[in-house]
């Protein structure tokens, strides 16, 4: 995964700072856009924010 990739051009969030979000704690859509106010724009992203999310959720199990 590119950390530095961008997936919310709006907000200009990265893979990364999903990544650091979950990493944290956060294991929602809404406590990552809570942290990273990515998707909370256009929401154009919200499914792709909410893949990575469930893939990192996932890892960490």
């Amino acid at each position: 995964m590119d950390l530095d990739k961008t997936i919310c051009y709006c907000a200009g969030v990265t893979n990364g700072m999903i990544k650091d979000a979950v990493d944290s704690g956060a294991t929602t859509l809404e406590e990552v856009q809570e942290i990273t106010k990515a998707g909370t724009v256009c929401g154009s992203c919200v499914d792709n924010v909410q893949h990575l999310i469930d893939e990192l959720v996932s890892e960490k199990k």
